[in-house]
């Protein structure tokens, strides 16, 4: 079952996903918040993943703003596409205020290419980190003086 659920949720995802644990803004487009200790945990170019102490309702529409690891801001609008609240096993009662007691996901809305870039980079980024690691998987057990 687990498996089936977790293949599904791939299937419904739109775009590949980095991962990235941050701090954000969530806003609702009046400026009030809408998720307290909210942290990214992944983006893609078609939205990106939020853990918060609570989760607003899907189909509510936000505003984000994140602080990218090459320093720069992004900010978008969109809207929340799915939202779980997290129950704690201990006493599998109410949400206890935690940054992890909600899960959600944002989707971007209207974004033009150019305004996706600086999430483009981090998979670019990413990429390089990645053909840096196969060379280095590569060159391990060979001397570096030939």
């Amino acid at each position: 079952m687990g498996r089936a659920l977790r293949q599904h949720r791939n299937d419904s995802r739109n775009g590949e996903r980095v991962p990235l644990r941050v701090r954000l803004f969530v806003t609702t487009l009046d400026g009030s918040p809408a998720a307290p200790l909210a942290h990214c945990t992944n983006i893609g170019l078609g939205g990106l993943r939020i853990s918060a102490a609570v989760g607003p309702k899907p189909g509510t529409p936000v505003r984000i703003e994140v602080r990218l690891p090459t320093e720069r801001v992004f900010t978008s609008r969109g809207h929340v596409a799915w939202s779980k609240q997290t129950l704690h096993p201990s006493l599998f009662g109410p949400p206890r205020g935690r940054d992890d007691d909600a899960v959600f996901g944002i989707a971007f809305d209207g974004n033009s290419p150019s305004d996706l870039l600086p999430i483009a980079r981090l998979f670019a980024a990413r990429d390089q980190e990645r053909a840096r690691a196969r060379r280095m998987r590569r060159l391990r057990g060979h001397s570096i003086h030939a």
